[in-house]
């Protein structure tokens, strides 16, 4: 199921999973002042919560304490809400290193109003995928729908397949390789015929995206394993970024493109902004606001610039990137029609390990 997971995504793997890994959390490292908003537990939330808040370590509190409790959105339904303490906002206030460039708080809006997709079963469990290599679970999450949707179908039909073959394997006596190899169980788990698409958004995949976590796999006895989360862009649009950037960057996984051009700007709901400049997951959106704004002149150079990279200038102390001060995401518009339709539930520190 990972095979096919990565194949229908289009990533163009490192040689190495674990090097690539490394190499992408050195990128997103988040600042010390990053570090200083806690995320906290909420004692309203179901059953469900209680038990994964249970089954969580000292690493798991430790790096919800890491975890800028100014990019969680509120609608999460499953895990975690956050409360901004005044013992937080007094610890930011006397950090002896300077303010990022924007307000964590700014950063934090801006990115919430992007909904992005992950596959989950019908508890709200993420489907992550194997990493022989870092011995961990990748875990997803899509900035368009349809590519969500692309990969749930597919991967239901690699799921029946599989499922065959176990069978296959168990009539013939072969109790070996399970639903993550050896680790596993023996069995492939029956949770791809209930899996469905819920929408978790932008701040909370990069907060995810930025520190080393662990979940267990509920399919491999309770095991726990490291965790990394990697947003998907489309793959047109991944395609028109190497093409706009001959270079490596957006070959490396896990590069999201971001796509803007001079002189086109949005009004600002931000108190004194008047403009800001958008920066669009979709190209043809773009293009579309271009059109709408200046339906006599011609598209100039379209620009790409890269998600973590424009993430992390935001949240640095002291980042010189004075480009992102006024930057805004601008969201699919068909991803932001199907996340109001789309469950809100995603369990952290939970996962089903798959192949």
């Amino acid at each position: 199921l990972a095979s096919q997971l990565r194949l229908c995504v289009s990533f163009i793997p490192p040689s190495s999973s674990s090097s690539a890994t490394s190499k992408i959390s050195s990128n997103n490292k988040p600042s010390s002042s990053w570090n200083q908003v806690a995320l906290h537990a909420s004692s309203s939330t179901s059953s469900s919560d209680e038990s994964t808040s249970s089954s969580s370590s000292l690493q798991s509190k430790k790096r919800r304490n890491l975890l800028q409790t100014a990019l969680i959105a509120p609608y999460l339904t499953v895990t975690t809400a956050i409360t901004t303490t005044p013992q937080v906002a007094s610890a930011a206030a006397s950090s002896e290193k300077p303010p990022p460039i924007i307000p964590l708080l700014t950063t934090a809006k801006r990115l919430r109003t992007v909904p992005l997709f992950a596959i989950v079963d019908g508890n709200g469990t993420p489907f992550h995928t194997y990493d022989k290599d870092s011995a961990g679970g990748f875990g997803y999450f899509f900035t368009s729908y349809i590519s969500a949707e692309y990969i749930l179908d597919d991967a239901k039909k690699a799921f029946e397949k599989a499922k065959l073959e176990a069978e296959q394997k168990k009539e013939a006596g072969d109790t070996s390789g399970g639903a993550i190899g050896e680790d596993g169980t023996g069995e492939v788990p029956d949770t791809w015929g209930q899996a469905r698409i819920v929408t978790v958004p932008l701040d909370v995949a990069m907060q995810l995206s930025v520190k080393k976590t662990q979940s267990v796999a509920t399919n491999a006895k309770a095991r726990k394993f490291n965790t990394y989360y990697q947003v998907i862009p489309a793959t047109e649009d991944l395609n028109a970024a190497m093409r706009i950037d001959s270079g490596q960057r957006f070959k490396e996984r896990g590069r999201v493109p971001l796509f803007f051009v001079d002189g086109l700007t949005l009004p600002s709901n931000e108190e004194g902004l008047d403009r800001v400049t958008p920066a669009f997951f979709i190209l043809k959106d773009l293009v579309t606001e271009w059109k709408k704004q200046y339906p006599d002149s011609d598209l100039p150079k379209i620009q790409v610039r890269e998600l973590n990279e424009t993430f992390r200038s935001m949240i640095t102390p002291a980042g010189r990137d004075k480009s992102v001060k006024d930057l805004v995401f601008v969201a699919n518009s068909e991803s932001v029609a199907r996340a109001k339709d789309c469950a809100r539930s995603y369990k952290l520190g939970e996962m089903i390990l798959t192949k």
